[in-house]
């Protein structure tokens, strides 16, 4: 596996339709092969990371090559890796501007700095830095980690020790649980359908069968859930709120509509709305994962 740098010169001025068109080709493309990276625009030149399988990042690199909006692409580093750097993101964006590099150390010469022609060691030093600058604070801003086992004060430390145990222990035993659920459902599944003639199965068998299926998946999602707060690398909000559609369409899914209320159904379907707007927004917002 390979890391690869290049630097690139627009061919032409950048609108965001143009940028966003680029990101969301690159996203989907390298979600396929297996690549990830990051891609830095500077307002005239493109700095981009790839990782992956050494013949897929060349065979990409070719392409890019061929690509009309881009020239004069350098190879600023290319290297073999171990484990990659930019796991988290298929390709992950940043408009990089040159009031944000003022009073930063280091990088506060870079819009003073020719990148066009042949690349100097300084020249090199000075984009592997900023690539570098922005992973790292993407990473902070993304990062999760109020159990921190980093803590100074002693006590805090002691507290986050015992939950994160805690944790385990709930994971443990939610992972009993989901054995104990999927027994559940092979059992109901015998009982209501494979034990019975096919001409008695009606309505309240199959919607048994369903809410047991539904069962498990609510009992899956909650145990990804519970191993998430002891992991510093994601943010389980979107997670919380897809548990929480998956328990609503169950209940859905069971209703009796002989039983429940018109007043109940209103107020399930306004919950529906406001848990999948939601997912939206939080879909809307760690998909782009992109400018500031």
């Amino acid at each position: 596996m390979i890391q690869l740098t290049y630097l690139s010169t627009q061919t032409r001025p950048m609108i965001k339709d143009d940028l966003m068109d680029i990101l969301t080709t690159a996203r989907l493309n390298n979600a396929v092969l297996g690549v990830t990276g990051m891609l830095l625009y500077t307002g005239k030149n493109f700095i981009q990371v790839l990782e992956g399988d050494e013949k897929v990042i060349e065979a990409l690199t070719a392409d890019i090559r061929k690509d009309s909006r881009h020239k004069d692409i350098h190879i600023v580093e290319k290297k073999n890796i171990v484990e990659r750097e930019y796991v988290e993101w298929t390709m992950g964006f940043k408009k990089v501007s040159k009031d944000e590099l003022l009073f930063i150390p280091g990088l506060n010469k870079f819009y003073k700095t020719d990148l066009s022609g042949d690349l100097s060691p300084d020249k090199v030093d000075l984009i592997n830095k900023l690539t570098l600058y922005f992973r790292n604070e993407r990473k902070e801003k993304n990062s999760h980690d109020e159990l921190s086992l980093n803590e100074e004060d002693k006590f805090i430390l002691f507290l986050h020790v015992m939950i994160r145990l805690a944790v385990k222990a709930l994971a443990f035993l939610m992972m009993l649980t989901v054995i104990w659920c999927v027994v559940d459902v092979v059992i109901i599944m015998y009982k209501e359908i494979l034990n019975e003639s096919i001409m008695t199965l009606g309505k309240s068998e199959i919607l048994h069968v369903f809410g047991a299926f539904m069962i498990v998946l609510i009992a899956v999602e909650i145990f990804i859930n519970i191993t998430l707060y002891i992991r510093n690398d994601v943010i389980p909000v979107k997670m919380v709120v897809a548990t929480a559609l998956m328990a609503v369409a169950r209940k859905i899914i069971v209703f009796d509509f002989t039983e429940v209320s018109a007043l109940h159904v209103i107020g399930t379907g306004i919950l529906v709305a406001a848990l999948g707007s939601c997912y939206w927004l939080l879909e809307r917002e760690f998909k782009v994962n992109s400018e500031s």
